[in-house]
């Protein structure tokens, strides 16, 4: 096929979902209970990516493709991840053969239904539970294979790269920080913490879950951030004014039930987790343990300096994402070693789908098998379609 036929068949499986939006909102409250709020934007965000991949097109120009592209997406944000594997591959020149999270089979079976008449080149498991899928894709020895999850899955595919030619694994993203250096504007970098905290009841990797406060912009940071906290309505997913839904995933709640259990320090906010219901939880810390999470938590630290709070958010196993207010000049260069992502004094909601992606250390990395049979690993944030494309 040619690069336009294909960037055809993205913008036909754009149309499809966007006129199925509907009922994706609905299947994202009853698998995992995302909140219409957010299910709408992700739906947008899907879409979008999947209508402009023609500017991915400079990133593959002279590059080859693997072949087949597989991979199990995560729960959260099923039909941003959907797009960003399957769009990438696809502009690639790949065929895709994806499993979808088993919390989100509502989801799954929407896209089966739209995309049923482009199984040559997108092809959804229906049959298998992942493991199983996993395992076979492993018998099918494809090009490239993409993972989420925890270490411990991590560790598996680590020994599993001999059967792909590829592995890129996104892996935990621990306790994404945000720092509050001097010189930073505390209110708007409250409001951002308190928004990026809590959005989809922190269900994405890339939410913050501890922040670092110099002590003399504590208290005008504390005040906006408890307001901004005090205003989420957590509630029946389907409401279009509730933020964010019941957390379903019973790992998220054993992991944040654990994180509860060790970070020491004041509760604020929240901080019991009643079934499926955790509503947003703040902890005024003294102690935030280097573990992977999820969920609605927020842990905050005052901080004597600068250093100790750049200090304080860099020294993590999982070094995601992190987020810098204030005059982080000095400071660059760490956290940039540190984290594969970090945002200056940042002011969005969502992060957008193009651009690199990717954490360091624990948080992920990509195993790449060499002709001569050596092992190539790498960490960081990467641009997706390049990976899954070679010279």
């Amino acid at each position: 096929m040619t690069v336009e036929e294909r960037l055809e068949i993205l913008k036909e499986i754009a149309a499809r979902i966007k006129k199925r939006k509907e009922d994706f909102l609905r299947g994202f409250a009853e698998d995992i209970g995302v909140a219409v709020k957010i299910g709408n934007s992700e739906v947008d965000i899907t879409v979008d990516y999947l209508e402009t991949m023609e500017e991915e097109l400079p990133w593959v120009e002279g590059r080859n493709p693997y072949g087949t592209v597989g991979g199990i997406l995560p729960y959260d944000a099923s039909t941003m991840m959907f797009a960003r594997l399957a769009g990438s591959a696809i502009i690639g020149g790949n065929k895709v053969l994806l499993s979808f999270s088993s919390l989100t089979p509502t989801t799954r079976d929407i896209m089966v239904e739209e995309l049923k008449d482009l199984s040559h080149l997108v092809e959804i498991n229906t049959k298998y539970d992942n493991r199983t899928f996993g395992d076979m894709c492993c018998e099918k020895k494809l090009g490239v294979f993409f993972i989420s999850g925890g270490r411990d899955v991590g560790e598996l595919f680590e020994k599993r790269i001999k059967f792909f030619e590829k592995i890129i694994f996104a892996g935990p993203s621990g306790l994404p920080p945000a720092v509050v250096l001097s010189g930073a504007d505390a209110e708007k970098a409250a409001a951002f913490v308190a928004r990026r905290a809590f959005l989809n009841g922190g269900q994405y990797c890339t939410t913050i879950k501890r922040v670092y406060v110099r002590k003399e912009l504590f208290d005008d940071f504390m005040h906006v951030l408890l307001d901004a906290v005090d205003k989420v309505k957590v509630g029946d997913p389907l409401d279009p004014e509730v933020d964010y839904g019941p957390i379903k995933a019973k790992r998220t709640r054993v992991l944040m039930e654990r994180l509860l259990k060790t970070v020491k320090g004041k509760v604020l906010r929240g901080g019991k987790i009643e079934g499926e219901w955790i509503y947003p939880t703040v902890v005024l810390a003294e102690y935030i343990p280097d573990l992977e999470s999820f969920g609605p938590f927020l842990a905050v630290k005052p901080v004597e300096s600068d250093e100790e709070a750049v200090k304080e958010a860099c020294d993590t196993r999982y070094g995601h994402i992190a987020y810098v207010f204030g005059d982080y000049e000095p400071f660059k260069g760490l956290f940039e070693e540190s984290f594969g992502m970090v945002h200056y004094n940042p002011n969005f909601v969502f992060l957008p789908l193009r651009g690199p992606y990717g954490g360091k250390k624990d948080a992920g990395w990509v195993l790449e098998r060499l002709s001569d049979g050596s092992i190539k690993k790498k960490d960081g944030a990467i641009i997706y379609c390049q990976e899954m494309t070679k010279p």
